[in-house]
């Protein structure tokens, strides 16, 4: 009796390895026979697996709320684990890489041999033909698509089926009046919502907004009912200049492109109080929207907003790049709001992170907010070096700062500073009497002498 034990636990053990291996099932629990209470083992087998359930849900909502870096978090923790749930993770690496713009590192993952069968594959094959496209992969672009298309019917959206088929046209069989081609002989009034919502969208995708305007005005109640379908004509609308209906289409929805094309409208109009107002608007509906914050930013600076400003400056998504950038704006929006310590961080990161510390637009920030905190090295530092770039401004204040240590402390003097124009009174003084001039040595004795050196007159024969 004492060797049971050893064989439920050989049991369980070979139960767990063909589970992982092939994926029996998705839970793991085995009854003794001696009770009806699962074991130690499968429990936490279990709790695990359920763990890694619930990382991946979050990782999907993060992936759907362009959360990259957080799902990308979440993905590094369970890429290395044997889990039976490695084809999904393996999905989502591949989604994760093709938001952030990796398309070689996305397709790899695609291409992994977890994907590979048939159950997987048609989950994927779409995402590989997209990376295929911008890949410019065009020898095995057709193939890929027709067999996408064979083993993955059931799975497509039959109305996605002609954005990729013009996508795969457009890479493998270019040529003029291609981009016309899905739009021919089309009504819009008789397609299904989502067919519509789909011709809409590929009509701005493909800048073919003049060959559906004519037939906007002849949708019916039912299309014009749904707020998708009312946005995108909005759209449209904006996009054909048509403002004031364009603004009757979205008026009523609240949606982040909406509010983002009801402030396009209002800065066309130069109502940019309005504007900004709508771009907050979007941004409270996505909190990522970058149409919104590339549009905010610079209504913040025309407007004063410099908190608000330096906040959305840190929030935008920028490239490696561009995170230069990204630190010099956030550093000029707080150094306008008047906090240059905030602003002089910024700038020491910038300048020791990257050789753009040394480009003019840094510098002369650099050498403002060195002024602003009297600190003479930093003034001196950054004003030349902005100098040597030809600013003359900077140039002016490199001289200052030679000659007038305690320059940084009497320009921020609250007090009204004494200025005397007497270069205005000595230009129209009238002089009575002629300049006189000591002459302490004179001239001709200075000929003299140069004479004998160089022999100035030649001697007469």
């Amino acid at each position: 009796m004492k060797i049971r034990p050893l064989i439920v636990f050989s049991f369980i053990l070979l139960n767990v390895i063909f589970q992982f291996a092939y994926g029996e099932s998705n839970t793991l629990s085995w009854k003794g026979t001696e009770g009806s209470q699962d074991t130690p083992l499968n429990k936490f087998l279990f709790s695990e697996l359920s763990e890694e359930n619930n990382t991946l849900k979050k990782v999907k909502y993060y992936l759907l709320n362009g959360e990259v870096d957080l799902a990308k978090v979440r993905l590094n923790g369970l890429i290395y684990s044997q889990t039976k749930l490695k084809p999904l993770v393996m999905r989502y690496l591949a989604i994760l890489h093709f938001i952030d713009g990796d398309f070689t590192k996305s397709l790899k993952y695609l291409q992994a041999k977890e994907l590979k069968d048939p159950a997987n594959y048609k989950k994927v094959c779409s995402l590989t033909v997209i990376n295929l496209v911008a890949l410019n992969k065009v020898s095995t672009l057709h193939d890929e698509w027709e067999k996408c298309k064979i083993e993955s019917y059931s799975a497509l959206d039959k109305n996605s089926i002609v954005w990729l088929d013009m996508l795969v046209e457009m890479k493998t069989k270019p040529r003029e009046g291609l981009t016309r081609k899905p739009f021919r002989n089309m009504k819009l009034a008789m397609l299904e919502n989502e067919q519509l919502k789909t011709i809409l969208k590929l009509a701005l995708f493909l800048n073919q907004e003049k060959i559906v305007m004519d037939q906007l005005n002849e949708l019916t109640e039912s299309q014009i009912q749904d707020p998708e379908a009312r946005e995108l004509v909005g759209h449209i609308l904006f996009r054909q200049g048509a403002l004031a209906k364009s603004y009757r289409f979205i008026e009523d929805l609240n949606t982040p492109n909406a509010e983002n094309i009801k402030g396009n409208i209002y800065i066309l109009r130069n109502k940019y109080e309005l504007a900004y107002a709508q771009f907050k608007l979007a941004l409270a509906r996505k909190e990522n929207s970058q149409n919104a914050m590339e549009r905010i930013l610079p209504l913040a600076w025309l407007l004063g907003d410099w908190i608000e400003g330096a906040r959305i400056s840190q929030m935008v998504i920028a490239t490696p790049q561009n995170q230069i950038n990204k630190m010099t704006l956030a550093s000029a929006f707080w150094a306008q709001k008047g906090d240059y310590e905030k602003s002089k961080e910024f700038l020491d990161r910038i300048s020791g992170r990257s050789k753009k510390g040394s480009e003019l637009d840094v510098t002369q920030l650099h050498s403002f907010v060195g002024l602003m905190l009297n600190d003479e090295f930093l003034v001196k530092k950054q004003s030349a070096t902005s100098c040597a770039q030809f600013d003359l401004v900077n140039c002016w204040l490199s001289y200052q700062m030679v000659q007038w240590d305690t320059f940084p402390l009497t320009s921020r003097r609250d007090e009204k500073l004494p200025f005397k124009k007497e270069w205005e009174k000595l230009t129209t003084e009238e002089l009575d009497q002629p300049l006189k001039e000591t002459a302490y040595v004179n001239q001709l004795d200075i000929e003299e002498l140069d004479n004998k050196l160089i022999q100035l007159v030649p001697n007469a024969k």
